[in-house]
């Protein structure tokens, strides 16, 4: 198809060509035998006179024996020549330059070219008028068309099998990069060699080189992540099997039957707060067209006092005071599950980590964004150490062995699912303070 257009352009464009060749060729000859016969005007005894030149129709003979006609005309009266030869439209004022036109006369398409000339003490002007027919230019131009056949032919040959040659030529570099591809492994993450990619594929072997970077640090969270879960789910399964087999051994009716239960029961719940944890983490970092579709309205000083509610009995427990504190109402369109969910893991986490006799604090401020404040008076958490705060499986206090290092993990994932921020500072007087700010409309910060 692309071989077909190119001919058929050249095809075109070459009988445009050779169409205004041909005519500027001839037109040329009509002209200068215009001018060699108004060169030969002249007045005698008050007459228009003029002498036909031999050179002014010889030059214009050629082997098709085109039919050649003149008219000379003062004032629009026939000084000599053929009288019904068509007459052109030409400016009298214009004296130099001859005009060219293209009509029929005796049943036979011409070409005619005309020139006005003044002729000393004559009033009216002198207008020389010589025409063909054109058998000769048909037949140059049939003749050159043919020879652009030929060639254009010859053309479209090469290109044929010159252009599949060059073509696999050009690609050998794909195809090695193809076949370095198919060779590899599945955890074969190495960079692309550049060395012998062509410049035109340099930056499509840069973008695969980039996503396989990224599929490697997919791959390698994956596998950390894995490790990580597993190693967290192996120790409440092993206290499970443990005190299963001692209930087996002495029932339930004995007192270590019954610390064995006990211990079932916390590994349980345990176990049962690390794989929800892991779902959670699991959503949050799903797709994120998926997160858009789940957004509606959702009042978050309202969803804030009920997770705070919430949480009263574990910090009664804890001993720790709960203080919430947000007025009116904070309308925002987001995922109210998952809102929900990173409110609960950061007041979690405060109590948890708070000191007995402390204070939780809970606040909502309306500004452009939303932003949901929690803060305690507890140890805090050394400068140095924030980076690492929302790894996976962290635990920055390993004092308290119950927790899965999961809890803001999952906060940072949540909060970059909804389109939040996250600023972890110093409370003032002690403490952290951590907030989050979220968008008012999730879609619009996609």
């Amino acid at each position: 198809m692309p071989t077909a257009a190119l001919a058929l352009v050249l095809g075109v464009g070459g009988a445009l060509i050779i169409g205004r060749i041909v005519e500027s060729v001839n037109d040329r000859l009509l002209d200068a035998s215009a001018r060699s016969i108004a060169d030969t005007l002249a007045l005698e005894d008050g007459e228009v006179t003029l002498d036909l030149p031999p050179s002014a129709f010889g030059m214009l003979e050629n082997d098709e024996r085109d039919n050649v006609y003149y008219s000379v005309r003062v004032g629009g009266e026939l000084l000599t020549g053929y009288p019904d030869l068509p007459r052109i439209d030409i400016d009298a004022a214009s004296t130099d330059d001859v005009v060219f036109a293209y009509s029929a006369y005796r049943h036979a398409p011409i070409r005619v070219a005309a020139i006005v000339r003044r002729v000393p003490r004559v009033e009216a002007p002198v207008v020389v008028q010589v025409a063909e027919t054109l058998d000769a230019r048909s037949s140059l131009s049939a003749r050159m068309l043919a020879g652009l056949l030929v060639l254009e032919t010859l053309i479209v040959g090469l290109l044929v099998l010159l252009v599949p040659i060059a073509v696999r030529w050009g690609l050998v570099p794909l195809a090695e990069v193809r076949r370095g591809i198919a060779r590899r492994s599945p955890t074969d993450f190495t960079p692309l060699t550049l060395q012998q990619v062509p410049a035109e594929l340099r930056s499509l072997v840069d973008a695969f080189n980039g996503l396989l970077l990224r599929l490697e640090n997919a791959v390698e969270g994956l596998r950390r992540f894995t490790a990580d879960a597993s190693h967290q789910m192996r120790t409440p399964l092993s206290i499970l099997r443990a005190h299963l087999q001692v209930l087996k051994r002495e029932g339930t009716g004995t007192e270590g039957g019954r610390a064995s239960l006990a211990d079932i029961d916390s590994a349980t719940a345990r176990l049962q707060r690390l794989l929800t944890q892991l779902l959670a983490l699991a959503r949050a970092e799903g797709n994120r067209e998926n997160v858009l579709r789940l957004a509606r309205n959702v009042d978050l000083v309202a969803l804030s006092r009920s997770v705070a509610e919430d949480h009263v009995p574990a910090a009664l427990e804890a001993g720790i005071e709960i203080v919430f504190d947000a007025e009116g109402s904070a309308s925002v369109r987001t995922v109210e599950e998952f809102a929900r969910e990173l409110i609960t893991n950061l007041v979690d986490n405060a109590i948890r980590y708070n000191r007995r006799g402390g204070t939780v604090w809970l606040r909502v401020a309306a500004e452009d964004a939303v932003h949901v404040v929690v803060e305690d008076d507890g140890p805090g958490i050394p400068p140095g150490m924030r980076a690492h705060m929302f790894q996976r499986f962290r635990r920055l206090d390993r004092a308290h062995s119950e927790g899965s290092g999961l809890g803001l993990a999952i906060v940072s994932a949540l909060a970059n699912a909804l389109g939040g921020t996250i600023s972890v500072t110093d409370r003032p007087g002690g403490g952290l303070r951590v907030a989050i700010g979220l968008p008012r409309d999730l879609a619009q910060n996609a």
